[in-house]
């Protein structure tokens, strides 16, 4: 990935993280894991981990306001345009997570 996709993956992720904040429910955590960026900038594909008792209806919430995720992102970030967001549920943390407390037991 050049320094230019590098750069504007980085501030998406961080203005991202708080819009984010706004979908959990008490007992749920999200995390934006990673974004990959397509070279011409107008797609994102956000990759989010979520902890909890309710992580299908949180990532259910985000993937069905993710019009409204886009506009408050577009409102933090300074670029032309703000990209397609397109989110994925990676499992690997909670996969990570759940080997460990089996490994303590």
């Amino acid at each position: 990935m050049n320094l230019r996709l590098e750069k504007f993956s980085s501030t998406i992720k961080k203005q991202l993280a708080p819009i984010l904040y706004e979908y959990q429910i008490p007992g749920t955590t999200v995390s934006v894991n990673s974004i990959k960026i397509s070279p011409d900038l107008k797609v994102a594909h956000v990759f989010v981990s979520i902890f909890g008792k309710d992580s299908q209806a949180v990532f259910g919430s985000i993937v069905h306001n993710r019009g409204e995720i886009s506009q408050q992102l577009a409102s933090h970030i300074k670029a032309k345009f703000s990209p397609s967001l397109t989110f994925h549920l990676d499992e690997g943390q909670s996969d990570s997570e759940q080997i460990s407390k089996l490994l303590q037991s």
